[in-house]
């Protein structure tokens, strides 16, 4: 999607090479006469160096604030702060988990809880004689579900490190975020909606998905990159994808990437089993095999996907520069045989007045983001001007039944300019417009209108809007919504201009700012942070 990042600008007006040349003579110069730096890692933004590493002293638990300074283990690192985990509670002066310390079971001895007798243990904040809960495992005096217990994580006293949750016996974040410009992923716990450190990964992120216990980073430098799960420490392990790698899909043992510019869908399969051993399942990260591919032709631009039973269906948003004619549609690939994927059928979305342009414009649907739900496909629609990719008309949804191949569009509403990205939840639906934006010659976004987020109820009618928007009177980063997952009730939007991310929650036909500038919400996560500059949020992707 060419228009995402940002164009070369051109020399300062007078500004000729000889003098640039100039310049970095100089530069070099000065560095030679300051002699050389000390030996160490280069650290990228967001991170301090501390000893031989690079850390994120807002959310590194062995480094929190400052080097050195070290959380407890019922402790998280919290913008720079110690704070209880969740789960656990102050009790004296340290935090604890009320639901299996048998010195403060129930909740902090003498203040409703109990000091459990020496014989016994404490299961879900009950003094007992023994476990009972058939998940219930015994470590010492606590009886935990090693399936999901933070501090007891697939054995006792495997504890989960700063705010990551415990899935199956394995600590992993509930969402992670790909810094695209500052080359990291960052995860994220929902509910207490806090992030984790920055941890760099590649150069520039683009999306992740998890694989065992690996999180596969799809990287603009046409790579699938692997790292661990536990602390996302990057892993040999890697693959070549084609040119603009866009998004990542996991059916394990299948991997599904597909590549923007080389107009492809890639399809990568595990052949080998993981460790039964104690330790990582995969130590040297995940052997991966080129099986399938499937192309969509010349300047066809597949931007995203999603499955539906065997097939996965495509947004083919098109090369506005070159051929918008080549985009404005949706594949439907058959995955029955994932070594031989297969375009079974290609739905054209409607174009010219269907379009509503506003006056004086022209329009192109260009799909993005797509969702199925209940045997339909949802493909969010940019409606863009090809002549200068701005916003040509209102935002839309494309309604598809690939049953009857009818092809329907659902106006959302005059809040929402530019439909990005769509997710169902369960029989809704929701989705982020990017918004009509203006941005000067370094690509800094200036202006934007229509940007946030619809909710659509079980009928596709809107029931509910909410705009993103700095606070009155203030020059905060203008919110351009972007990506998002959904945990729960919560929507974890990515920010397309700031390095923020967003959380809305749906609360029955309303949605509620959870974190951002609305009344009573709390300042958006920053995750990429990037010095004032232009910090895209690739993805936000939820952990399964």
């Amino acid at each position: 999607m060419t228009w995402k990042y940002p164009h070369p600008s051109p020399l300062p007006e007078g500004e000729g090479a000889y003098t640039v040349l100039c310049r970095v003579t100089l530069v070099m110069v000065l560095l030679l006469l300051a002699g050389c730096p000390d030996e160490g890692p280069l650290c990228v933004e967001a991170q301090t160096r501390c000893g031989e590493a690079c850390v994120d002293l807002s959310s590194s638990s062995s480094h929190c604030g400052a080097c050195g300074v070290v959380c407890s283990a019922t402790e998280a690192c919290v913008e720079g702060s110690c704070r209880c985990r969740s789960g656990a509670t102050v009790c004296g002066g340290q935090c604890v988990v009320t639901a299996s310390d048998p010195s403060h079971c129930g909740g902090c001895a003498g203040e409703g809880g109990t000091a459990c007798a020496p014989d016994q243990v404490c299961e879900q904040g009950q003094c007992k004689a023994a476990c009972t809960l058939e998940s219930s495992v015994r470590c010492d005096r606590s009886c935990v579900d090693p399936g999901t217990d933070a501090f007891h994580c697939g054995t006792c006293g495997n504890v989960c490190p700063d705010v990551q949750s415990c899935r199956g016996g394995t600590c992993t974040y509930d969402l992670v975020a790909a810094c695209f410009n500052t080359g990291q992923v960052v995860g994220l716990q929902a509910g207490p909606d806090v992030k984790g450190p920055a941890v760099a990964v590649g150069t520039s992120p683009q999306s992740v998905a998890r694989m065992q216990d690996v999180l596969l980073v799809l990287d603009a430098s046409m790579r699938l990159l692997q790292a661990r799960l536990s602390d996302y420490g990057e892993l040999p392990a890697r693959n070549t994808t084609g040119l603009v790698p866009n998004q990542l899909l996991v059916r394990d043992p299948y991997v599904f990437v597909l590549n923007s510019t080389s107009n492809t869908l890639q399809v990568l399969r595990r052949d080998e089993e993981p460790s039964n051993g104690p330790g990582p399942r995969f130590a040297d990260g995940i052997t991966l095999t080129n099986v399938g591919s499937v192309n969509f032709g010349a300047n066809t631009n597949p931007y995203g996907f999603t499955q539906s039973g065997s097939d996965v269906y495509v947004t083919l948003l098109g090369n506005l520069q070159t051929d918008p004619s080549a985009g404005g549609k949706v594949a439907r690939v058959s995955m029955a045989d994932p070594t031989a994927p297969a375009i079974m059928d290609v739905f054209t979305l409607p174009t010219g007045e269907a379009l509503k342009p506003f006056p004086g414009r022209t329009t192109v649907p260009t799909p993005a983001g797509i969702a199925a739900r209940q045997g339909r496909v949802y493909a969010a629609l940019g409606n863009l001007d090809p002549r200068d990719f701005t916003v040509g008309g209102p935002g839309f949804l494309a309604r598809i039944d690939p049953t009857t191949r009818a092809v329907e569009l659902i106006e959302l509403g005059e809040g929402c300019l530019n439909p990005f990205w769509v997710v169902s939840m369960g029989e809704r639906l929701l989705v982020s417009c990017g918004g009509g934006t203006t941005y000067d010659r370094d690509f800094n976004l200036i202006d934007v209108r229509g940007t946030g987020l619809v909710l659509l109820g079980a009928d596709d009618r809107v029931v509910a809007s909410l705009a993103l928007r700095c606070p009155e009177g203030t020059s905060c980063p203008l919110p351009s919504a972007g990506r998002f997952s959904v945990v729960g009730n919560r929507a974890y939007v990515g920010d397309n201009n700031a390095g923020r991310v967003f959380v809305i929650e749906v609360v029955g036909d309303s949605l509620v700012e959870r974190r951002g500038f609305g009344p009573g919400a709390e300042p958006p996560i920053l995750v990429c942070p990037r010095d004032n500059k232009p910090s895209l949020v690739g993805d936000v992707v939820a952990m399964p």
